[in-house]
């Protein structure tokens, strides 16, 4: 099942909403299954890195359906370097983006960067939160 463009706009409208409370700029976005973009917005003072730092991120999330924090334990790992290099850099641990799952099925992934990494996953949390709204 798609995520509806909607749906994906007013998660990353909740994303920068959480991040304007911690006093942060941000870039969210949201990625289908495959890690395709369906929406991203930066904030104004968010620098321009973030948005790949965020389609990174919710790439990995997509593609490993798992939370990018939990991947920070493998991510010195030789077999997780190889994923990283042969991927072009694509391939992000660290905390930050979480999958989006429906049904029991991962249907995308949702992703914050230009705060700490706790930040960024508080971002993503309120994000996702937003989804079932």
């Amino acid at each position: 099942m798609a995520i509806p463009g909607e749906k994906a706009i007013q998660m990353v409208r909740s994303a920068h909403a959480q991040a304007a409370q911690l006093d942060i700029a941000v870039t969210a976005v949201v990625v289908d299954q495959s890690g395709r973009m369906i929406a991203l917005g930066r904030m104004d003072r968010a620098r321009p890195i973030t948005v790949e730092i965020a389609l990174n991120k919710a790439y990995t999330a997509a593609s490993f359906q798992q939370p990018t924090k939990e991947l920070a334990g493998v991510a010195g790992q030789t077999w997780f370097q190889s994923l990283v290099v042969s991927s072009n850099g694509r391939i992000m641990p660290g905390g930050g983006a979480l999958p989006i799952v429906e049904g029991g099925n991962v249907v995308g992934a949702i992703a914050v960067a230009g705060g700490t990494e706790e930040q960024d996953q508080r971002c993503a949390e309120v994000a996702l939160a937003s989804y079932g709204d």
